[in-house]
């Protein structure tokens, strides 16, 4: 079989390989031949050597994918030959809170993940794909769609009539936008381009921010919200946290999902205690969320935002695209016909 393989960290050290072609699925596993692929910021971190430089290589990387199941291991009876499904990002982490073993199952990292023509998964580490998604658009939920689902309802418990402020054009960012909007929440979205921004709106966003026109960001949306603070605030940078903190009601709270601006940020904390706000960090989620995720997306017919989908012979001009920041919207890779 074809694979995208991390030979040496960086994106040079990126190589289209053949490996041994599938032999039958084991106990409890299915042989799914993957249709799409989809970055996450992750996935680059991965390749570059910053999100894990230990992690052994060769490795396959990114995390999500969707395909067809072509084969089923003994046991399996969720599944059968045909079923089109996605795969979960930890393939054993099932429900209840995060454990720090579940990180060994994680695809793309470090087990061997999805930018390749076939992959094994887990029978508890699949889901059937919403009826009106394709594969392409499939291929986008299990890490951006599943984190910011869980960040918003599972953490936040976000409600109607709140106000959730989203940073930032990527995935996890427009998935939130879609799904507050959609429990009939208001967004007020913060973009260094004002082109984005009027594409945020057009999706439903109430307001948007240029914050590279507004350093001191969090007074506009005070003003926007009538001095109260926003509810919830999706942090996908990891930096400007102190504004992040003045954005936010007394007892709001922050979802620290990314580090797109960088690891470290410093941060007062005396805010933190005088306007008692949460920091919650959220790492995707488990599959009892992603089930009901899905339940959602299928009945409210969410489709998910794409910016562009690449041939697989084009995965480094995908990785130079999503490197670039310059997307609105998932970047899927499209693997065979």
């Amino acid at each position: 079989m074809k694979a995208v393989c991390i030979e040496k960290f960086g994106l040079d050290g990126l190589a289209l390989v053949d490996r041994p072609d599938p032999l039958p699925p084991k106990k409890g596993e299915l042989l799914v031949k993957l249709k799409a692929v989809s970055l996450n910021f992750r996935d680059l971190l991965m390749i570059k050597g910053l999100y894990n430089p230990a992690q052994p290589l060769p490795l396959i990387p990114c995390s999500d994918g969707a395909g067809e199941v072509i084969a089923v291991g003994e046991d399996v009876e969720s599944f059968k030959v045909g079923d089109r499904v996605v795969g979960c990002f930890f393939q054993n982490w099932i429900a209840g809170p995060y454990q720090k073993e579940y990180g060994k199952s994680a695809l793309g990292g470090p087990l061997d993940g999805t930018l390749a023509e076939y992959i094994y998964l887990k029978e508890q580490g699949a889901l059937l794909i919403p009826s009106h998604l394709s594969f392409e658009e499939a291929a986008t939920l299990p890490c951006a769609a599943l984190t910011a689902w869980n960040g918003l309802f599972e953490q936040a418990q976000l409600q109607p009539g709140q106000t959730v402020v989203v940073q930032g054009s990527g995935g996890v960012s427009l998935f939130a936008l879609q799904f507050a909007r959609a429990c009939g929440a208001e967004v007020i979205f913060l973009s260094r381009k004002d082109e984005k921004i009027e594409k945020a709106k057009k999706m439903g966003a109430r307001e948007g921010i240029n914050i590279a026109q507004n350093r001191h960001w969090s007074q506009k949306i005070r003003e926007l919200t009538g001095d109260r603070g926003a509810d919830v605030l999706v942090n996908v940078l990891g930096v400007d946290l102190d504004e992040s903190i003045q954005s936010l009601k007394f007892g709001g709270m922050i979802c620290a999902i990314g580090i797109l601006g960088g690891f470290k940020t410093e941060v007062d904390v005396v805010p933190i205690l005088m306007r008692q706000v949460k920091i919650h960090g959220i790492y995707v989620g488990n599959r009892s969320l992603f089930i009901g995720m899905n339940r959602a997306i299928e009945k409210l017919r969410i489709k998910p935002p794409i910016h562009e989908v690449f041939p697989f012979h084009a995965y480094k001009e995908a990785f130079s695209l999503l490197e670039s920041g310059e997307h609105f919207g998932k970047i899927v890779i499209k693997i065979g016909d």
